[in-house]
């Protein structure tokens, strides 16, 4: 591989050059003895442990070995059958996070991301238990509320000052736990350990590959996805066998509130009855980060409604919070992910697509248009003072843009884009973009039916009979 030293100066770099180089002949003799103890001693540590048939191993052990008897149990979403409950969170969870197009909290205390994780890890209970759909439904209410409420407990400032915790993994796992807990019919011991064992063993869920100044944006942010919802269905499995963990996973000494929150941690406040934060959701109208809808909208609309051509435009200035501004910053597309959080480029798209915006605007060949990448160039992003307030007070993602041309300057800022709660999709936006999304992989009909049963998902029996309409 040749590759400038401008490319390889930093750390990490060195690090995997002495992995790759690295052989057993380098290594001298005194430390390839003492290596060998080391593994010597894991493993039978290993073995002692389980020769004392300590609880934590048995009922580990003895639920990974039940898979291999347990018939497959629950819908790949892709259509290419079915694995056991945890693993089909797995896959789906991860398929689920790719395209940037999911749900997001919006919130004062918090955003990030939650039904992407404790959906996957639901239905597949739910299907694995013969759930009913409204059984289903109350069970992701729960999750949701949960999460949530650990999410403003914990402040937003997991992210900040360099930091990179996301909220997939913080709140995620917990949320995911819960309602696996409650689709297994826990107690509520069973429900506190089941929030213990995710909460203390989520993965970091640390956000390198989002940040412009590493350049990365690599595939790990939708494994840890995958990885968090698989957790939650293993905490509440391994809660109803009898593992036991901290009740005081998010509160209490080294839990989540004091490992995450810098300055800005609150009480936690549980819902007393029904689900007063779900409306704090959003969906997305494009298969991007939420954070440039709102600019991607006000350009469309500015113009649309002036009929301005992209070859017209002399400047566009795009004002958002502050952290946006430098978060969404990146101008290098070298793959989908890094046009999904680039404000130049989706901006850029919206005002070359307008009403011909679709996810496909995201992905190969689409991201290389030439045409797009020069209109990049006459794109300023800007932090703005008063959208940055906005934000802190609302939890919403505004946006200004103005666009010069014709000796004109034409300005639009839209607060709320389609799909938050102030703006939310229908049923039939929603069908559109199911649509889209599936062209090709079903027939027109079996979109039509699997729509129709979305909608009636809490008349549902058994949410294998809606899951198994996902079945090629």
């Amino acid at each position: 591989m040749n590759v400038s030293n401008s490319e390889t100066d930093f750390p990490e770099w060195a690090l995997a050059e002495y992995v790759q180089d690295l052989t057993f002949g380098n290594i001298d003799q005194q430390s390839k003895s003492h290596i060998s103890k080391l593994i010597f001693d894991a493993m039978i540590i290993s073995v002692g442990a389980y020769k004392q048939k300590h609880a934590s191993g048995m009922i580990n052990e003895n639920f990974i070995l039940e898979k291999k008897h347990i018939e497959k149990a629950a819908m790949l979403w892709s259509g290419r059958g079915k694995l056991p409950a945890d693993l089909a969170a797995l896959c789906n969870g991860i398929w689920t996070e790719i395209l940037d197009y999911q749900d997001v909290v919006v919130d004062p205390r918090n955003n990030g991301h939650l039904g992407v994780t404790v959906i996957p890890a639901a239905v597949a209970i739910a299907e694995r238990e013969s759930r009913s759909g409204q059984e289903l439904i109350t069970a992701v209410a729960a999750g949701l509320e949960v999460a949530i409420a650990v999410l403003r407990a914990v402040g937003r400032n997991h992210r900040s000052d360099g930091r990179g915790f996301r909220t997939t993994s913080i709140a995620g796992p917990l949320g995911a736990a819960v309602a696996c807990a409650k689709l297994l019919k826990l107690d509520r011991k069973q429900i506190l350990n089941a929030m213990g064992i995710a909460g203390a063993c989520s993965p970091n869920g640390l956000m390198p590959s989002l940040a412009p100044a590493n350049g990365d944006f690599g595939m790990d942010k939708d494994w840890v996805n995958g990885q968090a919802a698989q957790l939650g269905v293993n905490a509440a499995d391994l809660a109803k066998r009898g593992m036991t963990a901290s009740w005081r996973v998010v509160t209490g000494e080294m839990g989540i509130v004091a490992s995450h929150s810098h300055g800005d941690a609150q009480p936690l406040l549980s819902a007393t009855s029904g689900t007063p934060n779900i409306s704090h959701i959003s969906l997305k109208k494009y298969a991007s980060c939420y954070g440039v809808h709102s600019a991607m909208e006000a350009a469309t609309l500015i113009c649309e409604d002036n009929n301005l051509q992209p070859n017209e435009l002399e400047k566009v200035c795009v004002y958002v919070k502050a952290d946006s501004a430098k978060t969404l910053s990146t101008r290098k597309i070298n793959n989908h992910m890094a046009a999904r959080f680039s404000l130049p480029y989706a901006v850029a798209s919206a005002i070359s697509r307008g009403n011909q915006s679709s996810m496909h605007d995201f992905e190969e060949p689409a991201i290389f248009d030439q045409d797009i990448l020069h209109l990049m160039e006459k794109i300023e992003i800007s932090a703005d003072a008063e959208l940055t307030k906005f934000h802190k007070k609302t939890g919403g993602f505004p946006a200004r843009v103005e666009i010069y041309a014709r000796g004109t300057k034409f300005t639009q800022r839209i607060d709320y884009p389609i799909g938050s709660s102030q703006r939310p999709m229908s049923w039939g936006d929603l069908t559109i973009k199911f649509t889209e999304l599936t062209e090709g992989h079903f027939t027109v009909k079996k979109q039509q039916k699997i729509a129709k049963s979305a909608e009636m998902l809490a008349k549902f029996r058994d949410v294998g009979e809606f899951t198994g309409l996902f079945k090629k």
